[in-house]
């Protein structure tokens, strides 16, 4: 609520570990300091090499830090690692590759050169003299488990790369001639008439019929396949419920109080509000002028409230009338945490000048640092002993059930009653339906999808709410040849999409035939057989063409003489021809002004094109040559574990 005027080291600190979190698939963005201090953090993680270049190994751990932080910052939604890991771990790989080469070309970084490319990345509020706040950066580097070594050399080999990138890319030539034929396919432009073939329109016709859907089973039979199936047995434990049954007894209580007193001493604080007018180098003046009018007014009886959602800079608390609530010592500036505590409760300040412009405040209430009496504590107390107790008889009951199922896995009522509950059964269920009681839990999935019959939990298995559920395999059907009865819905799905496209197939070599027939009329043709013409703006190709999408999509008609049919093509939702009306060649005059841009575009993408054609190339030499060693166990491994995650 009074985020403008926090303490600056609180403020770093959280952008900073916002900005450390950003680590994108070219490895580039991390924090790096200015400092030359050489902080470390921890190392640790899977040490497994899942590839080697020269000296240099990539490890398990190395790529686990990179989704991690990937993940963290929402770069990569944590439901698409099976898509990105394997690319990210290539990435990884012909980035040391890279490297390497460069190494052999003699290219060198100094570690100066390291830390100047981070710097240059980071916003000037976070630099201050070409340097960043070591211990900050040591703690933030700590926590993203990274030392500042590693932070270094990825750096460092990111830098190597992007040089040997440009050195590739420098060749790259893009003459005039290239600029034009450019130019010309972006602003070629094209008129038609088109037919849309829409599935939603012909999805009652295409709906497939008891009988279709039997005859599309038994010509497909082989390709539909029954997932594995289980019968559970789940047995639930509510911490809520074994609380019930709990009553600490009062020294029990009292002696939780004695034990940690800190928790319940409270800091001196104030309540307080403010107004506050921002400054900088050049309204200094003008800023405490209107602040001294307010002060006088609220002097003379205006009212604080109304006067700070009038005036107050501070987005946070202004609309609040000012109120930021209670503050303790050491979350506000110097000069605020001062006037705040020093204030009599009901007086106004004078005007307090902090390094975010003039505050005007008011103290309603000023707190002593006391000890809350253990009666005023008691009824949090008694609920903290009696959740630890539940928790405590959870797992007893936990291991008492897990041991009945093993002895027992006939009678999984017997181990419910041990724990003084009952029996949850689900049925013939399939990864990924929801649960009686338990919903989609993917966690509870995980836990049961290697068991078999008569197979239990590892352990239990944490839920929402604090609960907990211990599931034994009643019965178990392996992945299996679909019956007609297990396929019929999807065998319905598979004829209806079936029918549905050869309904489009007849209808559109309906409208081409009697287009043809027509003398290329496409207009007459279709209203002949009910179907509706549209008509294109001029479009070059990124322009939109209502139904068809981009008018790339029709790219033969770029290319096809006016009067010429296209298509049919693919269009979102359905299927659609067209006739090209016009053609209307780009226009050179603009060729000049867009040249210079065009030309760097095209340079650039060559050299990208370039230098992965480079990339790829250099990782077969080097495997050729044993430089690079690729464990191909282990990156399935990797893959494997990231794609069973997601």
């Amino acid at each position: 609520m009074f985020h403008l005027f926090r303490s600056q080291q609180k403020a770093v600190k959280i952008a900073l570990s916002a900005l450390l979190g950003l680590v994108g698939l070219s490895m580039v963005t991390y924090l790096i300091p200015g400092s030359g201090q050489d902080l470390s953090g921890p190392t640790g993680g899977d040490q497994t090499v899942l590839a080697k270049v020269g000296k240099d190994d990539l490890t398990v751990s190395q790529v686990s830090r990179v989704v991690q932080n990937m993940t963290r910052s929402r770069q990569m939604p944590p439901e698409l690692l099976s898509i990105y890991v394997p690319q990210i771990i290539q990435q990884m790989i012909s980035e040391r590759a890279m490297a390497f080469e460069a190494g052999r070309l003699g290219i060198k970084v100094s570690t100066a050169e390291a830390d100047n490319a981070i710097l240059d990345s980071l916003p000037p509020d976070f630099v201050k003299n070409g340097k960043v706040d070591g211990p900050t950066l040591s703690a933030l580097l700590q926590q993203q488990g990274v030392t500042m070594t590693q932070l270094r050399d990825d750096t460092a080999r990111q830098v190597l790369v992007n040089r040997l990138r440009q050195i590739v890319g420098d060749g790259v030539v893009v003459s005039s001639a290239d600029v034009e034929k450019e130019y010309r396919h972006r602003n070629d432009k094209i008129k038609v008439q088109y037919v849309l073939l829409t599935n939603d329109k012909y999805h009652a016709e295409g709906e497939a019929n008891a009988a279709e859907t039997r005859a599309y089973y038994d010509a497909h039979k082989t390709t539909f396949q029954a997932p594995e199936r289980r019968s559970l047995a789940i047995i639930m434990l509510d911490p809520m419920r074994i609380a019930a049954t709990i009553q600490p007894k009062e020294e029990e209580v009292r002696r939780e109080y004695n034990t940690d007193q800190d928790k319940f001493r409270t800091p001196e604080r104030v309540n307080v509000r403010h107004i506050l007018y921002k400054t900088d180098a050049t309204n200094d003046a003008a800023m405490k002028n209107k602040a001294e009018i307010t002060l006088k007014m609220l002097q003379s009886g205006s009212d604080f409230a109304k006067m700070a959602k009038e005036n107050s800079q501070d987005p946070g608390s202004g609309a609040n009338g000012g109120e930021l609530g209670w503050i303790v010592k050491g979350q506000t500036v110097p000069e605020f945490e001062k006037a705040s505590f020093s204030l009599p409760v009901g007086q106004l300040s004078g005007l307090v000048k902090t390094t975010y412009g003039y505050h005007i405040l008011q103290v309603s209430q000023h707190e002593q640092a006391h000890l809350q009496a253990f009666e005023e504590v008691k009824p949090q107390l008694t609920m903290q002993v009696t959740m630890r107790k539940a928790g405590e008889e959870m797992q007893k009951l936990s291991d008492k059930v897990v041991a009945e199922l093993r002895k027992d896995p006939a009678h999984p009522e017997k181990a419910a009653e041990a724990a003084g509950t009952t029996v949850i059964k689900a049925e013939n269920i399939k990864a990924g339906d929801a649960i009686p009681e338990v919903g989609t839990s993917k966690e509870f999935n995980d836990a049961v999808a290697p068991l078999r019959k008569g197979e239990v939990t590892a352990g239990p298995v944490a839920l929402p709410g604090g609960r907990a559920a211990l599931a034994i395999v009643t019965e178990y059907q392996p992945v299996h040849p679909a019956t007609y009865e297990e396929a019929v819905d999807e065998a319905h799905t598979r004829a209806s999409v079936n029918k549905l496209q050869s309904i489009l197939a007849t209808k559109l070599s309906d409208l081409l035939a009697k287009t043809h027939a027509m003398g290329e009329d496409i207009e007459k043709a279709a209203k002949s057989i009910g179907m509706e013409v549209k008509v294109s703006g001029d479009s070059n190709r990124e322009a939109a063409i209502e139904g068809i999408g981009q008018a790339a999509t029709l790219t033969d008609a770029f290319t096809k003489p006016e009067g010429a049919l296209v298509g049919p093509v693919d269009v979102p939702g359905g299927k659609a021809v067209a006739k090209v009306m016009a053609k209307t060649a780009a226009d050179l005059s603009g060729l000049a002004v867009a040249a210079p841009a065009l030309r760097t575009e095209l340079k650039q993408q060559r050299g990208r094109d370039r230098a992965q054609l480079f990339e790829d190339g250099l990782k077969k030499r080097l495997e050729e040559e044993g430089k690079l060693k690729v464990n191909q166990d282990v990156v399935t491994r990797v893959i494997k574990n990231y794609t069973t995650k997601s």
